[in-house]
This record gives C-alpha cells, structure tokens and sequence, in this order.
C-alpha cells in the first residue's frame, strides 16, 4: 500500500533511491564540517596565534618592499607574407609542436628566456645587480613575465623593475634581440640544409644510376619487353591449347576405344596384328589355305560315300591335321607361341581380313594420337610454368620501377629545394613583429597589498594545519562520533556534560523530576526492550579507563530503577578504588569483604541510600581482591541477591586495569559499557574492545557520559524540546507546591 501511495505522487523507485542518496550525502557533509568546527572550537587559540603571527609577519616584511615599474611590450607571431606570396621556403621557421598537446608560443617563450638572449640583453643595456655586479641571466629571467594573451597569437612580455628607464629598454631590447636571432637561425638553418643537400646530390645521382642499370639487367635476364601484352598473349595461348588438348583427347578417348574392341575380338596387340597380317599374305600360308580348302572339300564328298571311319576319310583327316600343324608352326615361329590365331583373319579374303587391317590402322592412330597429346600438355606446362613466374618478375620489375622513381623523386626534389635555398638565404624577415613597445611606465606599485592577501591566505592555511598537527597528537577519542565508530554496541543512553555551576553526583536522588534523571530511566527503558521476555536481572557497569563516570552512572541508574518501584541492589565492585560510598555519603567499614567471608550476612551489611535501593559497598580493602571476586562465595551472593532483588548493578573496575570485569562476568547477565568523549585514547579504547570481544555475546550496550551540550543537541533532537518541557513541568510543580503550603497555612 505504501509503495502504491509512493508512486501514486509521482515517487519512482530510482527518485527515492536518489533521495535517500542525497540525504546520506549532505549528512555525510554535516557530519564532517561539524567535527571540523569541533575540532576549530577546541585549538582556537594556537589557531588564532598562529594567524596573527603569519599575519604581522607578512605585514612586516611589506614596510621593506620598495616601489618597482612594470613595462609591458607584445609580438605577434604570424605566417611569413613572403614565403606565402612568393611560394618558396614554405614552412622554413613556421611555429609547428612536435606533438599534437604542445603549443609552439610556449616554445617560443622558452627561446626568448634562453639563457644567450638574456646575456646579450644584459651586456648591451649593462645592467647590474646591487652590489654593482653584471646581472646574472637567472635573475632577469626570475624578473620577466612571458605570457599567451588568451585566444590569441600574441605574447605579452613583462619586466618590473625600480627603475621605469629600465623597465621599458629591458623588454624593448628584449624583443629585438629575440627577432635578429629568430632571422639568424632561420638563415643558419637554410645554409645546413643548402650544405646537406649539396653533399647529398652526388650520392643520389650515383643510386639513380645504379637503380637505372639493375632494371635494364633484369629486363634482360628475364625476357621482358611489356609484361602487360605478354600477359594478354599468354592468355590466348593458354586458352587455344586447351582447346587443342581437349579436341586431341576426345580423339584420342574414342580411338581408344575402339582399339580396346577390337583387340578384344582379336585377342592381338599391334605387333602380333602386324606379324599375322604379313604372315597372312605369304605365298606358303597362301598354298596351306588353298590345299586345306581342297581336303577339306574332298573330304565332304568323300562323307557322303564312305563312313568317318573309312580309309579314305581317315586320310583326308591326316593330311587336314598336317596342314593345320604346319600352319600352327608358321604361327608360332612368326607370332608367337602362346598366341591363337584363327585361320579366317589369316585369308586374303573375306571382312575378317579388313578388320585385322583397321586395328592396325586404329592402333597406329591411336598412338599418334597420345604422343600428339603428350606434346600439347608439355608445351602446356611450359605456358603455365611462364605464367607462374610472371607474377614473381612483375613484382621484380615493379620493385626495381619504383626505386628508379623514388631515386628520381628524390634528386628532382634536391634540385628544386637546393634553388629555393639560395634564394632564401637573403631573407631578412621572420614570423614574428613587435606589435607594441614597451612604454615608459607612470606609475608604480610596491605589492604591499598582494602580500598582505597572501599573508592572510597563508595564515588561514598554517592556522589550519596547526589545529591538524594539535588533533594528531591528542590521541583521545574526544567527540561522540568517534566513540561510536570505535565500539560498535548499540546506544542505550547519552549523558550530557554538567556545567561548572551544576552540581555533579546522583541527579536522580537529587532532581528526580529533572530531564538528567529522565536520560537515566530511558536508559533502564532501553536495557528492558532488549529481551522483553527474559530482561537482564545482574548488570556489570564498566569501562575503558578510570575518569569516565561509570560510577556515576551506575549510582544514578540504580537510583532510577529504584524510583521505579523496582528492588536494586548495587554492589561496589571495584575493590581497589571504592568510589559508591563517597557518591552515597555512607560508611565503608563493613562491605564487600565481610560478605563474601562469611564474618556477617548480606541484609546487616547494606546501606540504604533510597526507598528499594540497597548499596553493598567495599568495606576494608583485601589483600587479593581477585581471590575474592572468583571465589564460591561471590557466587553464592550473586544467587542469593537474585532472590531477593529485582536489579542487582555491579560497579566493577575499568577493563584494562585489572582481571576483574573478565572474572565478574561469568556471574552477570549482561554488560553496560560506559565511555566518554575526551578521555579514553584510541590504544586504551583498541585494547578495550579486544577485552570486550571476549565477552561479547553478553555486552548489553553502550552509554556515552559527558556529551557536550552542543554535541548532544545535534545527536539527541529530543534534547532542547524535554528541556523545555521539563522546565515548565517544574515551574508547575513548584507552584502547586507552593498554593498547598498556603492552603495547609
């Protein structure tokens, strides 16, 4: 519902969180300007001391300062009009930084303060010290003011001297010895660059020359005339052998082929094709076929007479089997042993002749054909091997062009800047002018006032850092903030400091209607909230050092828990240095000890100071007090004050002194840590709080004593309002007071 009302009046998460950041930050302000002012407030009077002594010192020193005159000339720096117009030594003297941050009028600046400059200006107006001495260089150059007027190209130069004469031939003298020698090292610098170039020429005409010569050698060595149009020539080439290979294997694949038949039908290569063809013609296979074709014709006339087994047919049977065996041996002798050969493709006649005849035909052009083809893919890879290198001698060639162009940039270059040089060699003009001479200065100043600003400014400074070095070394934590950061418990009550005319002591016995007496039952208030369900009963009251009022605290806490209605008892434990007996104004001769001895029991030992409130003070001081704050006794009394109390407060010893809080609180329920602004140090205060971690489980909280006034109105916004009001609420209870005595008179 909140959040819908927060964005519902135009709150957006990210405004609330800016909100809170800028509340974090002007109290984070606040904070520091006021520990400032604190810490202002308490050194104010070494502050002041030192203020007025740098003050007085600096207004001393003005009454010796005597009256000095300031002349003031300006120069201009501009492009050279000549070189602009006449086109030649452009950028010779120009104002140009080496780095892009540099301005080159500060540049400038440091040449007219150099140290040569300053000697001529020096011996020419004869200048001299006090003692009668030439003026040495660092002592004008302390004297000059060089500055930028801003936004523009000029520079102003200053000089304060005694005398006005002085002042103005100085800064006049000044200018035109700066601008002779910006003409001399302009003209210094063209004759090293005329000298450089005249040296360099003969040097570059020597590598033009030889860069020259390596390009016509390489032409040479590489065969080349125009790289472009072989590149295009090359091109066609290598496209038409492509043609030609791809036209030759497509022959080439289709003879091929039909060799590859045709040997199959065959079963011949072209040697055995050939040696079958030439034995095929022979007049002696010519007779063996003609004599088998009439066997084997007498043979089918005689089947048709006679049986297979008859004489006759038998004969004929041999005599067609001994031609056969002589035709085979033709066979083998001429062909080959392992060869078949039909006796059809050795006719003269008939297709089988033919096709022998077109394998070898085939065969032969199919041969041709390959070595044709092996011819083109060589002169191919001849054409690719060139085409591979041409790449490589471009970038040669290419190479070689361009330092035979960069040798001739370069010498064409020198020739041009070597005539240029001579003509600015008789150049008497830079880029700088006077555009204003120093004029003789009227009046004078002493600077009696700049000093006493400065003095001022350095007193408010030293003033500063005195009040820092005087903190530095007070060790102590002297504001409530600083309490605060060192220990982190939780705030259960601020005391404010009395003033010197308010009496110290018990408040709350003695004002118990006062806002003081108030800040001590907000503080039992505060301890009770820390468990509602099971509230500490045994409370040990200490702190870090002796003087932090921690036995103040626990008497005006006890007596405001009394006033409550509640039965305390409080128990002295500081045995070495018993202070509730002087608070209470009661005896100290029966206490602690005789308790905890057994020599007499709690109820005949006890003072008390109010109604419910009983107090066990020390008694004699034992020799061991530890002994008897660790012994079964001290437990015993702790029980048995339980019992009969509602609150038992022990005042026990601060914690570095002794072993003492360390032993006690075992026996309590929780502890009250008491600490005040301006006397614990920061290594009592670190040590204090090592202590502290031991039993930390049990530190109930912190109350700070003696806040200053100012300090616990800033941290307490109740303050000035229950002052107020507890201010009326005892005029008024006075008043009634006073109306019942005159009613009882």
């Amino acid at each position: 519902m909140s959040n819908f009302t927060g964005m519902s009046n135009g709150q957006t998460p990210e405004n609330l969180s800016l909100n809170n950041s800028y509340t974090a930050s002007r109290e984070s302000i606040d904070v520091n300007l006021y520990n400032y002012l604190q810490k202002l407030s308490r050194r104010w009077k070494p502050a002041l001391a030192v203020f007025l002594l740098t003050v007085g010192s600096m207004a001393a020193l003005s009454t010796l300062l005597k009256k000095s005159y300031q002349a003031e000339g300006k120069l201009l720096f501009k492009q050279n009009n000549t070189a602009s117009l006449t086109k030649v030594g452009q950028g010779v003297g120009e104002l140009k930084p080496l780095l892009n941050d540099q301005s080159p009028l500060k540049t400038e600046i440091e040449r007219m303060k150099a140290e040569p400059i300053l000697v001529q200006t020096i011996e020419k107006l004869k200048l001299k010290d006090e003692e009668g001495k030439a003026l040495k260089p660092e002592v004008l150059n302390n004297k000059l003011k060089i500055e930028i007027i801003g936004g523009t190209d000029v520079i102003s130069v200053r000089y304060q001297d005694q005398d006005p004469y002085t002042a103005a031939d100085v800064i006049n003298t000044l200018m035109k010895l700066y601008l002779d020698e910006q003409v001399k090292s302009t003209q210094a610098e063209t004759a090293n660059a005329d000298s450089f170039i005249s040296n360099q020429l003969p040097q570059i005409e020597q590598k033009l020359s030889k860069a020259e010569s390596d390009l016509r050698r390489f032409k040479e060595a590489n065969r080349v005339v125009n790289l472009a149009k072989e590149k295009e020539t090359l091109v066609l080439e290598l496209g038409n052998l492509n043609q030609q290979i791809a036209n030759v294997a497509a022959q080439y694949q289709g003879t091929q082929a039909q060799t590859a038949t045709l040997n199959q039908q065959l079963g011949l290569n072209l040697n055995q094709a050939l040696a079958a063809n030439q034995l095929g013609g022979t007049p002696v296979v010519e007779s063996i076929f003609k004599d088998l074709a009439d066997v084997e014709t007498e043979l089918a006339q005689q089947r048709q007479r006679f049986r297979d087994n008859h004489p006759m047919i038998q004969s004929l049977l041999e005599k067609k089997q001994d031609l056969n065996q002589k035709l085979q041996g033709l066979i083998t002798e001429t062909v080959g042993s392992n060869t078949k050969i039909s006796e059809g493709l050795l006719r003269s006649d008939g297709n089988k002749e033919n096709q022998l005849e077109k394998y070898i035909s085939l065969e032969i052009d199919r041969i041709s054909q390959q070595r044709q083809l092996a011819s083109l893919y060589q002169s191919q890879q001849a054409y690719l091997q060139r085409a591979r290198q041409l790449p490589q001698i471009e970038q040669q060639q290419q190479d070689l062009v361009r330092q035979v162009e960069a040798a001739e940039k370069v010498y064409q270059n020198l020739l041009d800047s070597q005539q240029e040089l001579q003509l600015l060699q008789n150049q008497k003009s830079g880029n700088a002018q006077i555009i204003e001479l120093a004029q003789l200065p009227e009046e004078g100043s002493s600077g009696r006032l700049a000093l006493m600003v400065l003095g001022v400014i350095l007193g408010l400074l030293l003033s500063n850092l005195s009040v820092l070095l005087l903190e530095m070394q007070d060790r102590s934590l002297k504001t409530m903030s600083e309490i605060k950061q060192r220990f982190p418990y939780k705030v259960l009550g601020l005391i404010p400091q009395y003033s010197d005319d308010e009496p110290n002591g018990i408040v709350v016995q003695r004002e118990p209607d006062s806002f003081n007496s108030e800040l001590y039952r907000m503080i039992q208030a505060n301890l009770k909230i820390l468990n509602q369900d099971n509230p500490p009963q045994v409370i040990l009251i200490t702190s870090s050092v002796p003087g932090e009022g921690k036995s103040t605290v626990a008497a005006n806490l006890a007596a405001a828990i009394a006033q409550l209605g509640r039965r305390v008892l409080l128990i002295d434990g500081d045995l070495r240095r018993a202070t509730q007996h002087h608070l209470w104004s009661m005896s100290n001769h029966l206490g602690f000890k005789d308790v905890l001895t057994h020599k007499t029991s709690l109820q005949e030992v006890v003072a008390r100071p109010l109604d419910r409130l009983d107090l066990l003070t020390v008694g004699v001081v034992p020799p061991n007090p530890l002994a008897l704050l660790d012994s079964k006794a001290m437990n015993e009394l702790i029980v048995q004050a339980k019992q009969d109390y509602d609150f038992v407060l022990i005042d026990a010893p601060p914690l570095p002194i002794t072993a003492d809080v360390l032993t006690l609180s075992k026996l309590v329920d929780g502890l009250l840590f008491v600490s005040r602004p301006g006397v614990v140090e920061q290594e009592s205060a670190a040590f204090a709080q090592e202590i502290l971690a031991t039993v930390n489980k049990r530190v109930l909280g912190m109350v700070i004593n003696g806040v200053k006034p100012s300090e616990f109105e800033r941290y307490s916004y109740h303050a000035k309002y229950a002052k107020g009001y507890f201010s009326k609420k005892k005029l008024t209870s006075n008043k009634e007071r006073t109306e019942t005595e005159v009613a009882a008179v």
